[in-house]
């Protein structure tokens, strides 16, 4: 079966999403899928040494351009987190963390390849109470619906 795991990073507040590993996976049991939209997602690596020796035809590509072909999943990740860091470097960002989510490296191998120790921030324990406080911290103008004809929609 073929996967892919998208190497995004936030740069400050902007995502850096043009990298992803592209690979084959000889065993399905190594790993735990969801399906989300019609496509089956790597969440969980039950195993990672069964995982590693079971990837083939590894690739990572940029903006959808092949940069590299890999024999192992390790150097692999190591590459190209390690491009996407050096991607947010270059343009500053005093916060550099990798995104999480379907289609993002489970957590677990974030930790294990990002070039330095990845922040993770802890969920709220009171969601009610920090989604008030994102609204009343938010500007109006951000708030705001529709735009004006001067005003670009993107």
């Amino acid at each position: 079966m073929e996967f892919f795991f998208f190497l995004d990073i936030y740069a400050d507040r902007q995502l850096i999403d043009y990298y992803i590993l592209s690979f084959k996976l000889g065993n399905p049991k190594s790993v735990e899928l969801k399906k989300w939209s019609g496509k089956s997602y790597i969440v969980d690596i039950k195993d990672w040494e069964k995982f590693k020796n079971s990837t083939y035809d590894i690739v990572l590509y940029e903006l959808g351009d092949e940069i590299e072909r890999f024999k192992d999943i390790e150097t692999a990740f190591r590459e190209g987190y390690r491009i996407a860091y050096r991607e947010a470097s270059r343009r500053g960002a005093k916060r550099i963390l990798p995104a999480i989510g379907y289609g993002n490296p489970p957590v677990d191998v974030v930790k294990r390849f990002f070039p330095v120790e990845p922040e993770f921030e802890k969920f709220p324990d009171d969601i009610d109470s920090f989604l008030e406080e994102v609204i009343r911290s938010t500007p109006e103008e951000m708030t705001r619906r529709g735009f004006g004809d001067d005003e670009n929609p993107f």
